[in-house]
């Protein structure tokens, strides 16, 4: 969308200038004088006109250039900001993976123990403890 200003305003130069242009030649033409020094004022004119338009279109084309590489060196920062932001986030998906999957180890673990302790006779430390001193 900022490429429509820039041709707008080089519209606007353009037309600035033509307009310029085109008084200059009617005041020279309407202004009294020969025909000699008229021609030479034409003359004059429009090589000045040209240089100037010359001079406009060379801004024109360093400033596009100073605003496409700026727009390039911001798209080149954000990219890296949203890298390094999504190495972040990934790092931090992955910490919590792996606290999730240890949580589920713990409690797997503390699962499989009250099983086989609720089982007699696989697991169950207390009866045979209770039962050890009764025999002996």
């Amino acid at each position: 969308m900022s490429n429509n200003g820039q041709n707008n305003g080089l519209a606007m130069i353009f037309a600035f200038f033509t307009g310029f242009l085109a008084g200059t030649v009617i005041s020279l033409l309407y202004a009294p004088g020969s025909g000699r020094e008229t021609r030479k004022k034409l003359r004059e004119t429009s090589v000045d006109a040209k240089n100037r338009t010359a001079e406009l279109a060379h801004q024109a084309t360093d400033n596009t250039k100073e605003g496409i590489q700026t727009l390039v060196e911001q798209g080149r920062e954000s990219v890296h900001n949203i890298v390094d932001s999504g190495k972040e986030r990934l790092h931090e998906a992955t910490q919590q993976v792996q606290s999730a999957v240890e949580t589920g180890r713990k409690v797997s673990s503390d699962v499989r123990t009250r099983i086989a302790e609720s089982i007699p006779g696989i697991g169950g430390t207390k009866e045979t403890d209770e039962e050890a001193p009764e025999d002996a």
